[in-house]
Formats: structure tokens, sequence, C-alpha cells
């Protein structure tokens, strides 16, 4: 087992059943969103883990399970496309690609970047520079 999709499930996410998985990440889903949590840099999967009653195992489980990904992935895939909102906006004009990035709740503008480079393979400001007529 030498390939990396070849790599065993880790057992916690076997352990959690699809139906919960699903109505877990649901969960999730309406938590992050409902009031916008993923705009708090500090909010972490150990919060959410306690605002749903469960473990952080479960919350990584249900959503590598529904995904693919991670906890910190899915959250910067909705801070990333709250970015690229306030990036075509007009209201958000006078912001600088750096502020942006903080109201879209990114911890620094090197977080911002680097989530953004790596989805997008270019950088926040050449985005931006490229909406431009």
């Amino acid at each position: 087992m030498n390939e990396k999709n070849d790599k065993e499930i880790p057992a916690y996410r076997t352990r959690l059943k699809s139906e919960r998985s699903d109505r877990l990440y649901v969960q999730i889903l309406e938590e992050l969103t409902r009031n916008k949590r993923y705009r708090d840099p500090a909010f972490t999967a150990r919060q959410m883990a306690e605002i749903l009653h469960t473990n952080t195992r479960y919350i990584s489980a249900a959503i590598a399970n529904c995904t693919g990904g991670n906890y910190n992935m899915m959250v910067n895939k909705f801070r990333l496309r709250d970015a690229c909102r306030m990036m075509q906006s007009p209201r958000y004009a006078h912001l600088t690609t750096e502020e942006i990035g903080l109201l879209a709740g990114f911890s620094s503008r090197q977080a911002f970047y680097l989530a953004f480079s790596r989805v997008y393979d270019i950088t926040p400001r050449a985005y931006r520079l490229g909406l431009k007529p």
C-alpha cells in the first residue's frame, strides 16, 4: 500500500454510520453558515463539536465522509467564496485584498494568500486586477 489512494481509512471514519455522518454534516453546514461562523478566524472544530454535542473526531469523520476534505478546507471554501464575491462587488472596491481576506475570516494576509493561491492558482491581487475592465 504505497500509493496515496491506497491508504487505509482511519477507524474513526468507519465507526460513524453513513446516516449519522450525513446528519452531522448537515448540522455542521447549518452551524457554519447560519451565523457565518466561518468568518470568525478563531472558531475551531473543537467549538463546533461542543455546540453540536459531539467530538472533534466525529466532526472530522462527517466532513471527510461527505466531502473527502477536512474541517479547515471546508471553512476556507466558504471564506474564499465570500472573498471572491467581495472582490467582484463595487461595494468593497475601497478595501484592499488583505482587508477583504480578513473580513472573509482569514486570520492573516499570509493565510488568505496561501489558501487563495492553492485553490485558484493565482494571488488574490492578480485575481482582482483581472476583474477590472
